[in-house]
């Protein structure tokens, strides 16, 4: 019986204690709220396209419990901004209680309704919250931009301009004999996973000044140097003669695919002044292909910058191909070379690699060995390939074999000194080996950079696409 007294005790003071709220009753002084920021900003956000979200933090001050009155969306329901108040979905929450030297989180996201116009526009807004002796606000501000939207459309020939950016969903494809041209400055936008597929022609036309950009819809900061955010350019056959010139190709699951192309009589692929960078897997992957490339950057690639596969015909001229990828483990080099695949049966099929040639070229990375074969000889050792490294720098190490002249001539094994690689800066350092020593007659076809800069008005042209341009 005692013990049981006993037991009933305890339970009547645990009762008790948890029966006990506490109380809420402070509305605050006149130090008011503080925050974590003044103004929620969210990057460009393309119409009818919800934003990521942004978030921030409203802390009690004080020693003692608080109550605010109200945490309000000043727009109400007719708002483009939504709010979550420490886990409640909703535009008003009153009475909403803080702990003494405690905070709560704000969660915001956006949806903005098309305008009509082409130019980018601003949407704002505020947040209120009411306590006894002020009414403190955050602002909400908002870039939109009206978007054409594309989702599974085959394309017959048409222009891409600059006015508006093209937002994919899924796939476009460029259809048998039609050309899509791409103006400069035109903007295309990719949601999860979609791609471009050429079977028809590309000509891609921008300038150094005005480059057509191919990324992810995400703009917000965090995003732009992440990989795998959509899928890639199919260059599929039929598309020979295709031209992309001045263009940004970026944060896909590759960048550009050249599928059985450009080795007949419609002409190479030809791709010049343009940046591959922040891809997932291959930023240029070729199989049977024919491409003239000049003035290129691949950059920061999960697997090979260049992969020349099952043959081709190839010629890279003032090319920069520089890996240092940072997302995942890399074992794959920057450049890599085959001709051959294996059939049905499992049997090798040579094809041949008529030429790979790399003129005035960087290839350097993180790896050890950044240039890798994978080439087989013919029955009767008929050699089926043929590639040359001339006034390159390789990354490769000091027992790599540079000896034979028919595959290497004036090649340099030093680091090339870019200014920051850890900021994707690629071009070359004052002290750069780079520096003056390509070879003129190579250069003669691209006498200007990819940024424009003249390659002959020092002491001689640089290795790679970016021309040291000294400071007076």
């Amino acid at each position: 019986m005692k013990r049981l007294t006993q037991i009933i005790g305890i339970l009547s003071v645990f009762i008790s204690v948890f029966a006990c709220e506490r109380e809420f009753v402070f509305r605050g002084g006149e130090e008011g709220l503080r925050f974590s920021t003044d103004t929620v900003m969210f990057d460009t956000i393309f119409t009818s396209i919800g934003s990521t979200t942004q978030n921030f933090r409203v802390f009690n001050p004080y020693d003692d419990d608080l109550s605010i009155d109200a945490i309000q969306l000043a727009g109400g329901s007719e708002s483009s901004f939504r709010l979550n108040i420490n886990g409640y979905a909703e535009d008003e929450l009153n009475d909403v209680r803080v702990r003494g030297k405690d905070s709560l989180y704000v969660f915001v996201e956006v949806t903005i309704d098309p305008k009509g116009v082409n130019t980018p526009f601003v949407v704002t807004d505020s947040i209120l919250f009411y306590t006894r002796e002020k009414v403190q606000s955050i602002k909400l501000v908002a870039y939109g931009q009206d978007v054409i939207l594309l989702r599974k459309e085959w394309l017959k020939t048409q222009t891409f301009t600059k006015d508006k950016p093209y937002l994919i969903y899924d796939y476009i494809v460029v259809d048998s004999l039609q050309t899509l041209t791409v103006d400069p400055g035109a903007r295309l936008y990719f949601n999860k996973d979609a791609s471009l597929l050429v079977l028809g022609k590309l000509e891609v036309n921008g300038t150094t000044e005005d480059p057509v950009l191919f990324s992810s819809h995400r703009q917000e900061e965090w995003y732009q140097d992440k990989p795998g955010q959509w899928g890639y350019i199919h260059l599929l056959p039929g598309s020979g003669g295709s031209r992309i010139d001045n263009a940004i190709i970026k944060n896909g699951l590759m960048g550009l695919m050249v599928d059985s192309v450009g080795t007949g009589k419609e002409g190479p692929i030809r791709i010049t002044n343009t940046r591959i960078e922040h891809v997932s897997s291959f930023g240029l992957l070729a199989q049977t292909a024919g491409i003239e490339a000049g003035n290129c950057l691949i950059a920061d690639c999960g697997t090979h910058s260049a992969s020349l596969t099952i043959g081709g015909n190839y010629s890279f001229n003032h090319c920069t191909f520089a890996n240092y990828f940072d997302w995942a483990f890399r074992t794959t080099p920057a450049v890599f070379l085959s001709n051959y695949y294996l059939d049905a049966n499992n049997k090798e099929q040579i094809v041949p690699l008529k030429k790979a040639d790399f003129l005035n070229c960087i290839i350097y990375g993180r790896n050890m060995t950044e240039v890798g074969f994978d080439l087989k000889k013919a029955e009767g050792d008929v050699m089926n390939y043929a590639y040359l490294f001339d006034h390159c720098v390789l990354k490769v190490p000091d027992d790599f074999d540079l000896s034979d002249e028919k595959y290497f001539k004036k090649i340099i094994r030093k680091d090339p000194s870019f200014v920051d690689y850890t900021e994707y800066n690629y071009q070359l350092d004052t002290l750069s080996v780079a520096k003056d020593v390509a070879n003129s007659a190579f250069s003669r076809e691209f006498p200007d950079d990819i940024l424009g800069v003249n390659r002959f008005e020092d002491e001689g042209p640089d290795r790679g696409c970016f021309e040291r341009k000294e400071k007076n």
